[in-house]
């Protein structure tokens, strides 16, 4: 395999065989094909398996390990998406905003809230999570605070793994949204999202 990528390149192989040979830098001295292949039929792709929660990794056998060298191939396409301060990430459309969210998600094995600053293109300024148990209510001041230091004209609301339902966290996101208008500053949306689901509050009609 190490002299089929070097002669032909890592593009040449197949989705399992690429999680083959990620699998034996932790695995070594040990046939990890039949691993690999496994793990392929219980996520469907390399991609959702990279993307899977610790939790749903460990019930699939995975050892700390094994999810520690997993979360690299992610971590690295995080950054080279962040990096370039020319370019922006843009997560003006619902793919981007998407790929974006599950990254984090990825890296949140408990509930959380997430304040995605954006600038004037949508393009992405940086992303602080609050504390979870949080009303957002009571938040307004330091969030308008972070908002004004970072010079963001726009925002979106992320509850990961939340425990309450989209109706019941729909009217936090409306206030904010009232209370940043003074600010010119727009609360384009309210996403929760979980393993393998989310739920976009404008498009439920409930912003």
């Amino acid at each position: 395999m190490r002299e089929r990528i070097l002669t032909h390149g890592a593009e040449t192989l197949a989705d399992y065989e690429l999680l083959e040979v990620l699998l034996f830098y932790a695995i070594p001295r040990r046939d990890t094909n039949p691993q690999a292949k496994a793990l392929l039929s219980a996520f469907g792709s390399i991609g959702k398996l990279l993307q899977a929660s610790s939790a749903r990794l460990e019930q699939h056998g995975l050892s700390e390990r094994i999810m520690s060298l997993l979360e690299l191939p992610v971590l690295a396409a995080r950054s080279l998406m962040e990096s370039d301060e020319d370019m922006p990430l843009q997560l003006g459309n619902a793919k981007a905003l998407m790929n974006y969210l599950k990254g984090t998600l990825q890296r949140t094995d408990e509930p959380a809230i997430g304040l995605i600053c954006l600038d004037s293109n949508n393009g992405l300024i940086m992303e602080k999570l609050l504390p979870a148990a949080s009303n957002l209510h009571a938040l307004h001041r330091s969030i308008a605070q972070t908002l004004l230091n970072c010079h963001a004209t726009a925002a979106i609301v992320v509850y990961y793994r939340p425990r309450s339902p989209a109706t019941a966290l729909a009217p936090e996101v409306r206030g904010l949204r009232q209370a940043l208008r003074s600010l010119d500053v727009i609360v384009h949306e309210g996403i929760l999202i979980g393993e393998g689901w989310y739920v976009s509050m404008s498009e439920s009609g409930l912003l």
